[in-house]
């Protein structure tokens, strides 16, 4: 019998009939010639295989890809009209809080969420704010405390055009002291009064989703009053139609789209006149894209204005006071204007305005103009329409509400469905 150990040595010399191969290698160096034999091909079935080692591939970890830009930039606005800062407003904010200070929450609380959920935020500051250096005051020669401008930027306004008239109510001392304060909240963005012609011509540009806005304020009126001869300070003159149209050209310089704030026409007149509608059309023309109307203390209607490229500019004629504590029931309906503007990410198309819409904001207000507060329409009811202070000088009701609304808003961007119901409209 042969040795197994020397079987499976001897696996190193095979010879056949036709010829012989040698694997050298494969025999141990104890092993001898005499020790080598034939194996048939059972004996060599039972040999040891040689298997090759598969080979494991390590796959480095990759970054996902990155998600494709969009094709469209879009930006939510609300844009409302008069912040009109009467002396029943600040002083009802002292005793909220406690003589110490301006509490102003009360009076707003109830559109905080619409002006929050905007993307860009645009209010008509009508009243100067002094920085502290003057006490408040009230028609008509305006100043509001600090506290308010900076209650306006916590519940979400971003930009404050103040070229109206009542910017000089304090006279420069005033003016400047009001830049000083907007220039201690750099967050805001602040159009329509500048300190001299540089200033002026440091356009106000801010970005809101990838879109570069400009911000241009003017004002047709000062009260008589205007700036003394030697004085730097520059004041948004809307009677300079070429000055709005070069401003405009320079804005569009250093923006994608230009919004142009007008403080114009007949104070509590709903009627759009001829020259407004010139201007406002020259202004498009000139690359104005948004166009917001204030002064009037009431509501004008809206319009999407054709210029000659096919494009298009929102204008809003008035959006009426955001609030205030005046005697006449008209001017207690105002409301924010909201919508959507769209641009094509490469800059290729002209922006698109989308889910225009028009919100009622009614100022209520109860007996000697106590407890100031605004109230969207739909949060507001017949109870408390005629129980508004207002109406034991002026007409108002909540029928009346909606004849205002009819009249001078295009149902095309007011919800009818939804604020009219109650009153059978």
């Amino acid at each position: 019998m042969k040795k197994i150990y020397a079987l499976i040595l001897s696996a190193a010399l095979i010879i056949s009939v036709s010829g012989c191969r040698t694997v050298e290698d494969a025999v141990p160096a104890s092993a001898t010639v005499s020790e080598t034999v034939l194996l048939s091909e059972t004996e060599t079935a039972l040999l040891p295989q040689e298997t090759e080692t598969p080979v494991t591939t390590v796959t480095e970890p990759t970054e996902p890809p990155e998600p494709p830009a969009p094709e469209y930039l879009t930006v939510s606005f609300a844009v409302t009209g008069d912040n009109l800062i009467h002396s029943s407003i600040y002083n009802q904010a002292q005793e909220r809080a406690g003589g110490e200070g301006y509490d102003f929450a009360y009076a707003y609380e109830n559109i905080v969420p619409i002006i929050k959920e905007a993307d860009a935020a645009v209010i008509n500051q009508e009243t100067l704010i002094c920085n502290d250096v003057f006490a408040p005051s009230t028609y008509p020669m305006f100043n509001s405390p600090v506290a308010l401008g900076d209650h306006m930027l916590d519940i979400g306004f971003d930009v404050f055009t103040i070229a109206n008239n009542h910017t000089l109510d304090k006279g420069t001392e005033g003016l400047s002291a009001c830049l000083d304060y907007w220039d201690s909240r750099p967050e805001a963005v602040v159009c329509g009064a500048y300190r001299n012609a540089e200033d002026k011509a440091d356009i106000r540009v801010k970005s809101f989703g990838g879109i570069d806005f400009s911000f241009l304020s003017y004002t047709e009126s000062l009260n008589g009053l205007s700036l003394p001869a030697g004085s730097e300070l520059i004041i948004g003159n809307l009677n300079d139609i070429e000055g709005m149209e070069a401003d405009i050209a320079a804005a569009k310089e250093v923006s994608d789209i230009c919004v142009v704030a007008l403080h114009w026409g007949v104070e509590n007149s709903d009627v759009i006149s001829d020259y407004q509608r010139i201007i406002a059309n020259r202004l498009a023309e000139a690359g104005a894209d948004i166009i917001i109307g204030n002064h009037p203390h009431v509501l004008r209607d809206i319009e999407e204005i054709g210029r000659e490229d096919g494009s298009v500019t929102l204008c809003a004629y008035s959006l009426g006071n955001f609030i205030s504590a005046q005697s006449v029931g008209q001017n207690l309906i105002g409301g924010v204007l909201k919508f959507d503007v769209s641009l094509k990410a490469d800059r290729t198309e002209a922006p698109v305005f989308e889910n225009i819409e028009f919100v009622p904001v009614i100022t209520h207000y109860e007996g000697s103009y106590r407890n100031v507060k605004l109230y969207p329409l739909d949060k507001y009811t017949r109870e408390l329409a005629e129980s508004h202070g207002v109406k034991s000088m002026s007409k108002f009701g909540y029928d009346y509400i909606f004849e205002i609304l009819k009249k001078n808003i295009n149902e095309k961007y007011l919800d009818t469905e939804k604020y009219y119901k109650e009153s059978g409209y």
